[in-house]
């Protein structure tokens, strides 16, 4: 009997899920969580994972490289945010389909066969995308608390950046638009940095927030070139996002 793990915090969605994997001869596991899931893996042996891109605690790209790294024969589904494609950060890891959400129950099951009888090659989607480098050096407990400020403050995304270089990144935003951040960032630091140099003053910290008319982006130093920033849409005060932000970078600061 195979067994899968499906991978999301959404009660209702998994224990259908599950349902129905058990109608079709199969056994099925829950987590409810990325740490439960890194778990799971760890303690038993899947024939397929199915993972909800929209995890609360872990970035599910994050999560998906993780599985495929330390379990290279273990099939992989995903379950996208929008749509049914493979979410484009992932598009240089071996997935074996997709489930979007919600799903058509009789098409479940060719679903779950052709994703079991696909093999372990990463797929090709015209230009072969770029590796991306392992996050940086930002500690493990890290995600959690950027996870918690997302959620707290209602942000898109929230970024870690050290040296002109995304370490951690969790939200709902695009790899583009983060992408496109991280550099927007990187270069008010430096830009800083130089008005310093130039004043003969030493940089002691670095503070800025930036206000559109659907966007505020909020970035604060934690350490010398260790950025956090966070973006958030709507009419969230401005004093609310310093408040949690910066409990978030002394937390972080105590961990480094």
């Amino acid at each position: 009997m195979k067994r899968i793990l499906v991978v999301d915090a959404n009660e209702a969605f998994a224990t259908l899920l599950r349902q129905e994997l058990e109608g079709m001869d199969m056994r099925a596991d829950v987590a409810a969580s990325g740490r439960e899931a890194l778990q799971a893996t760890a303690a038993a042996d899947y024939a397929m994972a199915i993972v909800d891109m929209g995890l609360p605690d872990l970035p599910a790209a994050q999560l998906v490289r993780a599985i495929r790294q330390e379990h290279p024969d273990l099939r992989l589904m995903v379950i996208p945010l929008e749509g049914e494609e493979i979410p484009a950060e992932l598009a240089d890891v071996s997935i074996q389909g997709t489930l979007p959400k919600p799903f058509f129950l009789p098409e479940l099951p060719d679903r779950i066969r052709q994703a079991l009888a696909r093999p372990l090659t990463a797929p090709t989607r015209g230009e072969e995308a770029p590796a991306r480098a392992p996050a940086g050096e930002a500690p493990p407990d890290v995600l959690p608390l950027m996870s918690r400020l997302a959620q707290e403050v209602g942000a898109e995304a929230v970024l870690l950046i050290r040296g002109g270089e995304l370490v951690a990144h969790t939200g709902r935003m695009s790899e583009n638009g983060v992408s496109a951040l991280t550099s927007l960032v990187a270069d008010a630091w430096r830009a800083s940095t130089r008005v310093a140099q130039i004043l003969g003053k030493e940089q002691l910290r670095f503070e800025q927030s930036i206000e559109g008319a659907e966007y505020l982006l909020y970035s604060l130093a934690i350490t010398e070139g260790l950025i956090l920033s966070v973006v958030v849409a709507g009419k969230v005060p401005l004093g609310m996002i310093r408040h949690r932000a910066k409990e978030t970078a002394e937390e972080i600061r105590r961990m480094l």
